[in-house]
């Protein structure tokens, strides 16, 4: 059964500006992917180069999302709703930063993308 994979670009030039892209397919593991399970985005801190594509996978059986930036300021860099187990979103990240973000239904559960 495929997953449902949901793709934000955070473009090098437009700022906050997103490309959102939609398709389905398997998500495969790489040194680029976080899990969530059990409550939990594994790894919560994960360092990346510029212009690599991090995929987070729901393995539990709740809907959870990730959301850019920390509860009470959200900073509209992606958004995306992951629905049921097996639900997949990836963002590629084209600028240098430190992309802090959570699940809105489950604030307490953050994560960081450091991107050099």
């Amino acid at each position: 059964m495929a997953a449902r994979r949901i793709a934000v670009v955070i473009g090098a030039l437009a700022g906050p500006a997103l490309v959102a892209l939609a398709s389905w397919s398997e998500a495969a593991a790489g040194p680029s992917d976080v899990m969530v399970k059990l409550f939990q985005f594994s790894p919560n801190r994960l360092e990346v180069t510029r212009g690599t594509a991090v995929t987070w996978t729901n393995q539990d059986d709740i809907r959870h999302t990730v959301t850019s930036g920390v509860p009470g300021r959200r900073d509209a860099k992606f958004d995306a709703v992951l629905a049921a187990k097996g639900a997949t979103a990836t963002v590629t990240f084209r600028k240098p930063g430190v992309y802090a973000y959570f699940c809105d239904r489950h604030q307490a559960m953050r994560g960081q993308i450091h991107v050099q």
